[in-house]
């Protein structure tokens, strides 16, 4: 958890001192001491607890607040049965060194905010373990039997017999966070399990259950919609800290009914994710039902297809070109986007007419297409650009 998170509860009842800027920091152990130099038995990400027992000068806040920067803690709070106020030096010490400083109320035990830290992490920890599971199917997902699959969403707690949709999503800007667990933890719902993989900029989640793909859409925008605002309402909102200009691109499938679809419907959201790349405004998504252009229905097309598509197409001409040294492949393309213009594409390609006629023969004799042919010539210009999106595709 973070120190915005412990800062937002109100059981913890902690206030905020000095270190703003630092609350999107982890913590991964709370740590009680009164030691004047606890350097050697912290670690990085702890949050240390103190009463101040080894308070007795000025001097002495210097040196305590060294060892705790020393150590890269995430935290420090402090309890204020011993020292009765808080020593202006010490608040100096941490404001220098940017390290946050949190003041527990009067009757507040540090047990309790121990407790809250380790079941957190341990909650954290078997979310990591998860994540892992959950990684393992995304990866070869549409690779294995459908029988297969099922028994994978089983073992992570999903319903093989519910509808499921998936989701890609990658973060197209502000600072960096981990979007599987933003994720993870703004579209739990209840009827839902959520199966959520990827790296920290880009999430892969599976939604079995109780969902639709137009719900889905208005929770990722009221979800990064929230954390803008919170972002606005200062340094003590739920996860608010370093988030400003969060900005994401999303895929969404529709709902499937069988396991034997997931494969097909994942590639759709990563799909539709890299198309809506660059789209307006905080949150961009792109799904089936937002396709109103060829290039966008190209992009929905599983890319074995697409590539099918294409070498069936266009493979001899681009042999020929590899034996010859020609441009066919070229020429065709200017050819149709010139509308077919027969003296804009000798123009463009700084060719005589009639030699732009013999390749264009060479190319219906290649392809078995003709350029009178409207419908053959829409198949063509289709795979030319199918296989500009293969092209654009990372390698596997």
């Amino acid at each position: 958890m973070r120190l915005s998170d412990l800062l937002a509860r109100d059981d913890l009842r902690l206030t905020l001192v000095t270190g703003a800027e630092a609350l999107d920091r982890e913590v991964l152990r709370a740590y009680p001491t009164d030691l004047p130099d606890p350097r050697r038995y912290l670690r990085s990400g702890d949050l240390v607890l103190t009463s101040g027992v080894w308070y007795g000068r000025p001097s002495d806040c210097e040196r305590f607040a060294d060892a705790l920067w020393a150590a890269d803690v995430a935290g420090l709070v402090v309890g204020l049965i011993v020292l009765g106020e808080l020593p202006a030096e010490l608040v100096q010490a941490c404001e220098r060194r940017r390290l946050p400083l949190l003041l527990a109320a009067p009757d507040q035990a540090f047990g309790a905010i121990s407790e809250v830290v380790t079941a957190e992490g341990f909650a954290a920890e078997q979310r990591r373990a998860e994540r892992v599971r959950a990684q393992t199917l995304l990866d070869v997902l549409g690779q294995i039997p459908p029988g297969e699959v099922s028994a994978h969403l089983r073992l992570l707690g999903a319903d093989p017999g519910l509808p499921t949709a998936a989701m890609a999503v990658a973060r197209t800007g502000g600072p960096e966070l981990d979007l599987p667990e933003l994720l993870h933890e703004g579209l739990a719902r209840k009827g839902r399990h959520l199966i959520v993989g990827g790296t920290p900029a880009e999430a892969t989640v599976l939604v079995n259950g109780r969902a639709s793909r137009k719900s889905l859409a208005d929770e990722l925008r009221a979800l990064i919609a929230g954390h803008r605002a919170a972002d606005a309402a200062g340094p003590q909102a739920v996860s608010a800290a370093g988030r400003r200009g969060l900005s994401i691109a999303a895929g969404i499938s529709e709902m499937v009914a069988s396991v034997s679809q997931l494969g097909e419907a994942l590639e759709t959201a990563r799909r539709g994710m890299e198309s809506a790349r660059g789209g307006p405004g905080p949150v961009s998504i792109m799904s089936v039902a937002d396709i109103d252009s060829f290039d966008l229905l190209l992009a929905s097309l599983p890319s074995s297809m697409r590539r099918s598509f294409r070498d069936h197409l266009l493979g001899p001409v681009e042999e020929y070109d590899a034996r010859h040294g020609s441009e066919l492949l070229r020429t065709l393309d200017t050819f149709l986007e010139t509308c077919g213009s027969w003296q804009r594409t000798a123009d463009e390609l700084y060719v005589h007419v009639n030699t732009l006629r013999y390749r264009m023969q060479r190319i219906e004799e290649l392809t078995g297409r003709r350029m009178s042919s409207m419908r053959d010539r829409t198949d063509l210009y289709l795979a030319l650009r199918s296989g500009q999106a293969a092209r654009d595709e990372p390698a596997t």
